[in-house]
């Protein structure tokens, strides 16, 4: 009887194996499909060009949104209130729409802030 218990320990085992390890492989898939899907989500918020450093940019623009009109490409957006910016500053996200920098810049033209 002993001969035929130690099979079905090493095929019992074998197979807890397998499952755990399968189990462990596809818990690593989701997390890093999940993990590339927030990195996705999250794109950084860049100022158009020319901009000054951030805290000078937040306090000198005046929130008119002529540099969004003037961008030919729609890459300018106005932050909003959730959006952690100052909220009616220009931004873009390069991963969605990057900046084209165009020869003559229209953005930084229409500034009244001068940037």
């Amino acid at each position: 009887m002993s001969r035929t218990a130690k099979p079905q320990n090493g095929r019992r085992r074998f197979l807890r194996d397998v499952v755990r390890t399968v189990g462990g492989l596809a818990a690593v898939g989701v997390a890093l499909g999940l993990q590339q899907q927030t990195a996705r989500a999250t794109g950084v918020r860049l100022r158009p060009p020319g901009a000054l450093n951030e805290n000078v940019f937040a306090s000198a623009c005046v929130r008119c949104g002529q540099c969004v009109q003037a961008c030919p490409y729609d890459t300018l957006k106005l932050a909003t209130l959730a959006s952690g910016l100052s909220a009616g500053t220009p931004y873009f996200v390069a991963r969605d729409i990057p900046c084209e920098m165009c020869e003559d810049i229209p953005c930084a033209k229409v500034c009244p802030a001068g940037r």
